[in-house]
């Protein structure tokens, strides 16, 4: 048994108040060049804004009602860098019952996948379990059944993502913590006790796999081609294609 545990600076936004420009401050900013900002368009697929993209997601899945209201949690960028595991967009009901979670994983391979979560309205907590059909960690292949709850820890949010294969949980996390206005002072705050736990998400990815590849022996599997429509592909750049070469040579060292 593998585990680790990371402080991350993750934010829980209400989207109409992001999207009206209403959290926007010297330190933070909605599509805009702050030290901390949300892009639009880093999340979900088409056009429009945050909540027209949601809305199409869910319309997709038989979901005609619009939410009421739709919490975004998501690591935001800074200074314009950005490497979101995965974001969660939490929608509700006028009554407060969630309707669905529309979650977006990213892999480090220089792509994403949206899964639409919807379910009928019900109280917190809710869970979802569905195929997992993308790749992310070379680790684990794509097959498996995910579980994603959404529950409350002392009147906070927060978030289980755990992956069954065979009815065995071969993996389990959890993203929790304590919620502070998002002020500028708070911000501040935040930052100076973890100044750059942003930019460390990748180097701690890349720690865990070496530890998993030269302590348990574990072959890395071979990525492949995504066919699904909810995979979204951006540009290979050189580190992506290096991951992969990477990756092959990791494969061929174990099979010598």
């Amino acid at each position: 048994m593998h585990g680790f545990s990371y402080p991350i600076v993750t934010l829980q936004l209400d989207v109409d108040q992001l999207e009206a420009g209403a959290l926007n401050s010297g330190l933070f900013g909605y599509n805009r060049l702050r030290f901390l900002s949300v892009k639009g368009a880093d999340y979900l697929r088409g056009e429009g804004s945050l909540r027209e993209k949601v809305e199409m997601a869910l319309r997709e899945q038989g979901v005609q009602e619009a939410p009421r209201r739709i919490t975004l949690v998501t690591m935001p960028r800074l200074l314009g860098y950005i490497f979101n595991p995965v974001s969660f967009f939490i929608c509700f009901q006028s009554d407060n019952k969630v309707i669905a979670c529309v979650t977006q994983v990213h892999n480090t391979f220089g792509e994403a996948h949206l899964y639409p979560l919807v379910c009928e309205a019900r109280s917190l907590p809710v869970e979802w379990r569905f195929s997992k059909s993308f790749f992310v960690s070379p680790f684990f292949d794509t097959d498996g059944e995910y579980r994603v709850a959404v529950v409350r820890e002392g009147g906070e949010l927060a978030v289980e993502v755990d992956l069954f294969k065979s009815g065995q949980q071969v993996f389990a996390s959890g993203l929790r913590g304590h919620a502070r206005a998002l002020t500028v002072a708070n911000l501040l705050k935040t930052l100076s006790r973890y100044p750059l736990t942003l930019v460390l998400t990748v180097p701690r990815i890349h720690i865990q796999a070496v530890f998993l590849f030269l302590w348990t022996k574990v072959t890395p599997y071979v990525k492949p081609a995504p066919a699904s429509p909810y995979t979204i592909r951006s540009r290979q750049n050189t580190i992506h294609k290096a991951r992969l070469w990477l990756l092959s040579k990791m494969r061929d060292a174990r099979s010598r």
